[in-house]
């Protein structure tokens, strides 16, 4: 045993330095490498797939045909068409009363309202798509940049319409408002629940059309539209204008 012993303890010590060395390089893969080989290859696997898919999207957009240009002329003569150059604002809240009482039971239906606020001039709009502040005219609460496109002064009234249904006579009043006699945005539709009605308060601004305007007309010669603002742009809080006061 002794001899044996021996042998061994002089085995291990001359292999000692060689394991030590092995030990080292391999706490030192696992420990620096492997991690960063590992992200390396990721990477390369990430890129390889994104390559292949623009490689793709390059092919569709090869293949799609290409829209039409704008005709502004067709565009302008819808826009005279739709939106009307005369005052529609009791006409508008006739075919809102309309749609409630025609939409929403007798037994459910509660307070009935319908305001209106103080006419206000939409904001022209620069060759960059953004909002210029005129004399007299209405901050650029959220206005709609398409108006740019049109060389028409836009003016807008504010209506509010409250009344407590249910929830199927208030989709259907939103869905009557395509057939109103002139255009018509929409800036608010808030359903409230409740017991036994659901109350709904619904904004919109009937827009008229005014005077030609020297504003910034629409398609610039590269085609390209003023951008909207994204659905994270920062909202503006309503006018005093849209308050809904009575006149």
């Amino acid at each position: 045993m002794t001899v044996t012993t021996g042998r061994l303890g002089d085995t291990v010590e001359r292999l000692l330095p060689f394991l030590t060395i092995v030990t080292v390089v391999t706490i030192g893969f696992l420990w620096f490498v492997q991690p960063r080989l590992g992200a390396y290859l990721r990477v390369r696997s990430d890129a390889t797939a994104l390559e292949e898919r623009a490689r793709t999207l390059r092919q569709l957009t090869s293949r799609a045909p290409s829209s039409p240009r704008a005709d502004m002329g067709r565009s302008q003569r819808e826009f005279e068409a739709r939106m009307s150059a005369d005052d529609k604002v009791a006409d508008v809240a006739a075919a809102l009363a309309h749609a409630v009482l025609a939409s929403a039971p007798t037994d459910e239906l509660r307070s009935f309202t319908i305001e209106t606020g103080d006419r206000a001039a939409a904001p022209a709009f620069d060759a960059a798509g953004d909002a210029r502040r005129a004399p007299g005219s209405a901050a650029a609460d959220g206005a709609d940049p398409r108006l740019a496109l049109f060389p028409y002064a836009v003016t807008y009234t504010p209506l509010r319409v409250t009344f407590d249904s249910s929830f199927e006579a208030a989709s259907r009043v939103l869905w009557q408002v395509r057939d109103f006699p002139t255009v018509v945005e929409v800036r608010s539709a808030t359903l409230t629940r409740g017991l036994p009605l659901m109350r709904t308060e619904l904004l919109v601004r009937v827009l008229q059309r005014g005077r030609t305007a020297d504003v910034f007309r629409g398609v610039p010669a590269d085609g390209a539209l003023p951008a909207a603002p994204g659905p994270t742009a920062p909202r503006v809080a309503a006018t005093a204008g849209e308050e809904g006061a009575a006149r």
